[in-house]
């Protein structure tokens, strides 16, 4: 069995496409999968499964979720050990220890562009800070996250279109979760 994490993108946001986590959870005993634990109500799922390929697991739980719900949000599932790889390159540990709310991973469908990710970086006019991984993004917000103009800077919303993002605490309690399985 591998340990996944499912994080779901754009539910319960402002009011909208909510989902009770009580209810998540449930879908994912009935689809099968094994000690499946939420974490918040922003759509984290930490879960196992034999199943190997993320892809198959992404497009199950999205029609699912679409069939129980009503609603089709997107899932980007990664491997807990993916989740703890992200962690462990971190390029911004002493953020990562004085200000972690402020650290932020933004997770893809895909690995980034990196030289898109270069051109944006030297692009942002404030105090953010960005970096490429794997398959995810590196952001850290000195200042206050929610009055940032960093997603001004050009070519911000082509980089993060279809991401989800977990502050670093909620990256650290689902690299917990998922080794607690």
């Amino acid at each position: 069995m591998t340990t996944y994490v499912a994080l779901l993108r754009g539910i319960n946001v402002g009011g909208h496409n909510k989902i009770k986590m009580a209810d998540l959870k449930e879908m994912f005993v009935q689809l099968g999968f094994q000690h499946p634990q939420t974490l918040l109500q922003s759509g984290n799922v930490v879960f196992q499964s034999p199943s190997k390929s993320r892809a198959e697991l992404e497009t199950s739980l999205a029609k699912a979720t679409k069939e129980r719900f009503g609603i089709a949000p997107a899932y980007l599932v990664r491997t807990s050990a993916e989740i703890d790889a992200a962690i462990s390159a971190n390029p911004f540990p002493q953020m990562a220890q004085s200000d972690p709310s402020h650290l932020l991973v933004a997770f893809l469908p895909e690995p980034p562009d990196r030289e898109a990710v270069a051109k944006v970086a030297f692009a942002i006019q404030g105090p953010e800070k960005l970096e490429a991984g794997d398959e995810h993004l590196y952001i850290a917000y000195p200042g206050d996250v929610g009055h940032s103009k960093v997603d001004r800077t050009p070519g911000w919303k082509a980089l993060f279109g279809r991401s989800t993002a977990r502050n670093w605490n909620t990256l650290l309690k689902l690299s917990d979760l998922g080794r607690s399985l």
